[in-house]
Order: C-alpha cells, then structure tokens, then sequence
C-alpha cells in the first residue's frame, strides 16, 4: 500500500532503483482581489446623512440669468423661470431613459416611470421631451434623444445635435434617423437666446458594453457629436449604467461600488475612449431592474453624485457666459 511505481514494470526494477515520489500539482494562482486597497474615487461616507446633503447641495445651485431675481416669489413668473438644459446623449439599451426616471424617482423620494422604458434594439424615445419637477430639478430641465443605433440611416441623426446644441429644437420634435432638422421645419426655432440652449450634454453608455468593448459605429457617432459639443464648450458629464452587472460585490452592496476593480476600469476605458475626464464619468446603478418598490438611500448616493456636478456644470456654463457679457 502506498507504493509509487514508475512507468517500468516493479520485476524490471533493480532494488536499489529509487522509488518516484508523487508531486502535487501547484496550487492555481489566487484570484485578483475584487476590491483596491482604499477607494480610488473620494466621495462621503455611506450613510443617510450624506445622501441627505447631497440633496441639499443640489438645491443650492441657483443659476442667475443676467443677474435676474432667482428668489422669485411670484408664482406666475417663477412658473416661467429659465431653466437650464441638460441634454441626455448614447446608444440604445445604454439606459438614458432609465437615468431619466431614477433622477425624477431621487428628487421625488418614490419611483418614477416617466421617460418610457423598453428593452429592445429600438429607441423608446422618438421626441424631444423635457423632464423637471419641483424638488431636486426645479431649477433644471432634463431632455431626453433619440438612442443612437449602429446604422447610418437608423437612431438619433447625429447632425441634429448642432441644432439642439445651439437651441434651434423646439419642444415635441420628432427625431427622423434619415433626415435631420432644417429651418423649415415647424420645430425650428430661428433666434434662439441663450435660454434655449443646451448647457450640459451628458453621455451615457452601458458600464458593460463599455467593459467587453463598445462597437466602432457607436465609438464614431459620439465623437462626432463631442467634437460639436467641444466647438460650442459645453460641458460634458458621462454616466455608466448598470455598473453593478460588472461586479458581484458592487450587486451584493451599492457602498463597494468605488472600490471595486471592474468598476474602476470600465472609468479609465471610458475615459480613453470618450476623451472624458474620469473625474466626469459617473459610474451608477438605475432603479429598473430593481425587484423592491422603495428607493434606497445607498443606491441614490451615485445618483446624487451624478446630479451634483451635471448642475454644477451646466450652472458654471451660465456663469461664464454673463461673466463674458458684463465685461462686453
């Protein structure tokens, strides 16, 4: 029991022949740790406070249009106030739709189904609506576009963006894949103020189309569109959708999203591949697939975060342009 034998048969072994001893194969390597030693973005802690001021920070943010009264107490001319644009931009199924309602569903503190929803490889979103309220957005207006598809003739007509950029769309425009927007058409508006244009363009792509390698055509389209958004500076936010498919433990606990390794480099190849700051690119988890009827306060916190600097910006957008026009 217990002997080891060579590949020789035992009657051709001589007795001082040395007996082979079994080696048990190595160990496979150890798996790579799912987390980074300390977060690698920094952000408040976890907890309902945090969330608490972040909504307070929001709420702060009052865009001054030429110096008007932003304290407007007059119902009927704070019904008119100017708002902000904030134009949502990606491919179809990236979940600009989805964003839209899990913003509203923050700002509300229940969840929202505005923005129209569907899996499938159509755009649900065919107009040009806006989207506010009177929490979180009461100072800023959400647009939803057309998705973009990989066709030249199908999704959001990128030649359109210049006009929407510039604020020549008018509300209720129906986006035509195959012919863009044109003073003629009754949507056009001729002399927009700066009221109408757009003051953020934010960009969102799927964390996991993003991970296995988001395909040429899409890659193509948003540059083209950047490169417009570049020319007029307007800034840029982009948002990665379903971050928690990327990452066990980021499903498991929305709090390990900023420690988690896949999370972490889905940002730097958005980063490279958009040309975007990775202090812009928003890693967060929507409220669609979510089996409970109630927001949570952890999976608001990158939401909030999103929120925070897409205002920010867009606000800083205004503030430049009358800095520019008090020193005219």
């Amino acid at each position: 029991m217990g002997k080891v034998f060579s590949s020789e048969s035992e009657s051709e072994h001589d007795s001082h022949s040395p007996v082979q001893s079994y080696e048990p194969p190595a160990p496979p390597p150890a798996p790579p740790c799912p987390f980074t030693s300390t977060p690698w973005r920094t952000t408040p802690a976890w907890s309902e406070d945090s969330e608490s001021s972040l909504r307070k920070q929001i709420e702060k943010i009052h865009p001054k249009w030429n110096r008007e009264n932003v304290e407007e107490t007059n119902p009927e001319k704070k019904q008119k106030r100017k708002k902000p644009t904030i134009v949502l931009v990606g491919p179809v199924g990236a979940g600009k739709s989805s964003f839209v309602n899990a913003i509203l569903s923050v700002s509300k503190g229940h969840k929202v189904d505005r923005a129209l929803t569907e899996r499938g490889s159509k755009s649900c979103t065919t107009t040009y609506d806006k989207y506010t309220d009177k929490s979180l957005l009461d100072r800023f207006r959400l647009r939803d576009c057309m998705g973009l598809e990989q066709s030249e003739e199908e999704g959001f007509n990128v030649a359109d963006m210049v006009a929407l950029l510039e604020g020549h769309v008018k509300d209720g425009y129906t986006f035509n894949p195959r012919s863009p927007i044109s003073p003629e058409h009754n949507k056009w508006r001729a002399n927009p103020e700066f009221e109408h244009q757009t003051h953020c363009v934010v960009f969102v792509v799927d964390a996991n189309v993003m991970h296995i390698g988001i395909p040429p055509a899409y890659v193509r389209k948003i540059r083209e569109i950047q490169d417009a958004v570049k020319r007029l500076r307007v800034p840029r936010v982009l948002i990665l959708t379903k971050a928690d498919v990327l990452c066990k433990e980021v499903h498991n606990d929305i709090a390990n999203m900023f420690r988690s390794v896949k999370v972490r480099e889905a940002v730097k190849t958005a980063s490279e591949v958009f040309n975007i700051p990775e202090a812009s690119i928003h890693p967060v988890t929507n409220y669609e697939d979510e089996d409970s009827i109630e927001i949570s306060w952890k999976r608001n916190i990158p939401l909030l975060l999103a929120l925070r600097q897409i205002t920010q910006y867009a606000n800083d957008m205004i503030e430049a342009v009358n800095e520019h026009s008090d020193s005219d």
